[in-house]
Parts: C-alpha cells; structure tokens; sequence
C-alpha cells in the first residue's frame, strides 16, 4: 500500500524575515523588514516636521523621537490583519484601489458596462371619479 505524504509550509512563510545585519552594521536587536520600514518612515517624517513638534528643549525632544520611533516599530510588529504585516495589507488595498476595475467593476476579468437605457412601454393610467355615497345608505 503506497502512502502519499504532504508537507504544508505555511506556518513558515508566515514568519517574517527578520533582519540583524544593515549596510554591515549590526542592529542591537533584530527586526523585521516592516519594522525597519517603519522606523526608516517615522524617522524621516518626524525629521522633516521638526520645526511643528520639536518645542520640548533637547532631551524632550530626543524623547519623543525615541519613543515614536519605537512605537511604531513595536505597533507594526504585533499588528496583525487576518495574518498579514501592515504594508501588505497597505500594498494590497493600494493595488485595488488603484485597479480600473475598482472604479468600473470587473467581472469575469472584463470590465463591466452599463446597461444601455431602455424606455418602458406606456403606463396605462385610470382616472376614476370617487364613489359618492346616494341617499346616504352604505354599501353594506
């Protein structure tokens, strides 16, 4: 009797990529590329909008940088939607929204089409008179 035998990869593929070793630097502690991308963007976007924040003095603002960047780092790490890290979730709404089919709809891998306009048949409309109660008697 043959047995057949399947292997499922899965649980492994979900694990990220974890990154230890940057232009040959070693990071104090390893992170995965989402994080790295997070701490890269928060950083570059808090130095950029230094001159709106930075009002605290040195080491109030050594502080806030320090601690928005590891937030970030730390909410992409444990932030999960239905299994998948932030970005891929940011580059799959990305690519829906902007697919033509998003704005048209597709169905069957073609776009759809309105339908033309049609005009109905005529509508019969009946004017009738209201029934006038005669000599005041009820119809029951």
């Amino acid at each position: 009797m043959a047995v057949d035998v399947y292997h499922s990869y899965t649980q492994a593929l979900r694990r990220p990529i974890i990154i230890g070793h940057v232009a040959g630097w070693r990071l104090p502690w390893a992170l995965s590329a989402s994080q790295l991308g997070a701490v890269a963007a928060s950083s570059g976007l808090l130095l950029v909008t230094r001159p709106v924040w930075a009002h605290l003095g040195g080491v109030g603002n050594l502080v806030v940088f320090a601690g928005v960047v590891a937030a970030s780092g730390w909410a992409v790490r444990h932030w999960r939607v239905e299994g998948r890290s932030p970005f891929l979730v940011a580059a799959g709404v990305a690519t829906v929204v902007l697919s033509p089919g998003c704005r048209r709809g597709v169905r069957n891998g073609r776009p759809v089409t309105a339908p033309r306009p049609s005009r109905g048949g005529w509508v019969a409309i009946t004017v009738r008179p209201a029934s006038v109660n005669v000599g005041g008697q009820d119809d029951g």
